[in-house]
């Protein structure tokens, strides 16, 4: 009996060091998740008033909160929130300014030869046809022309390959 006596005084002193250990722990846990609860709410909101409540209902319900905070919590970061709003205004953009000027990337008609806002080239005239074309063609699409000083060549279409100039050929004739 002595012998269990001395081994229960002897285990009281170790279990009060070991509750004492794990109340700290616990402790500790609990001021992190408050921290936590803090920071994150940081990143999500930025109204005090949200805020204030969830610090709170993490620190006035200690392991209770966190699963409360994570249920209420708004769903995207501030950050998050912020690029899909970046994105969402460019696909606007994209879809509302199909033309901009490459260099000043304001937008531009397009039918336009120079940029109103910066004045860069962005088409040029045909010198045979004096339609608009682009600066990167080399032979105008309209009528051929290749911009050298060489006479232009139209390209002909027979008349017997379309009844209707072939008939109007022949009263021109008579």
């Amino acid at each position: 009996m002595e012998a269990l006596q001395d081994l229960l005084t002897n285990l009281v002193p170790i279990l009060q060091l070991l509750g004492i250990l794990i109340g700290a722990y616990l402790v500790l846990i609990w001021a992190a998740s408050v921290l936590w609860a803090y920071r994150d709410i940081r990143r999500r909101s930025e109204d005090v008033s949200v805020q204030v409540l969830a610090v709170s209902l993490v620190l006035l319900l200690p392991f209770a909160g966190i699963p409360l905070h994570l249920i209420l919590r708004p769903p995207q970061t501030l950050a998050e929130r912020y690029e899909r709003e970046l994105e969402q205004e460019y696909l606007r953009r994209d879809i509302e300014e199909k033309y901009v000027c490459p260099e000043c990337q304001r937008p531009i008609e397009p039918d336009f030869i120079l940029c109103p806002h910066c004045q860069t080239a962005l088409r040029r005239h045909c010198d045979a046809c004096h339609r608009v074309i682009d600066l990167t063609w080399s032979v105008c699409p309209y009528c051929g022309f290749d911009g050298t000083h060489a006479s232009r060549q139209a390209p002909t279409i027979p008349a017997t390959s379309y009844p209707a100039l072939q008939r109007a050929e022949e009263v021109s004739r008579s």
